[in-house]
């Protein structure tokens, strides 16, 4: 199952931005994932999720959007401001 590798690809991709973002806390992850990718949409949903815990991204939502050919991107994060400590 390399919808494994591809998440954890993503993953590390997104929290390799984060300090760049300041406090901010991942809602969602986009990507498009076309028919020839070699990639099944509702396996990578299943792998993203499973990958997702115990890392700064947990709880964010993996929306997969179609698109044309062998295209496999990652095309925006949704974030919102971390809540300040109190």
């Amino acid at each position: 199952m390399h919808e494994l590798s591809i998440a954890l690809s993503l993953i590390d991709a997104v929290c390799e931005e984060l300090p760049r973002l300041g406090a901010v806390t991942v809602k969602s992850v986009r990507v498009r994932v076309g028919p020839l990718s070699g990639v099944v949409p509702d396996a990578l949903t299943f792998a993203f999720d499973i990958a997702a815990v115990e890392t700064p991204i947990v709880g964010a939502r993996l929306d997969i959007e179609p698109a044309d050919g062998s295209v496999l991107e990652l095309a925006a994060l949704e974030v919102i401001d971390a809540p300040a400590d109190c």
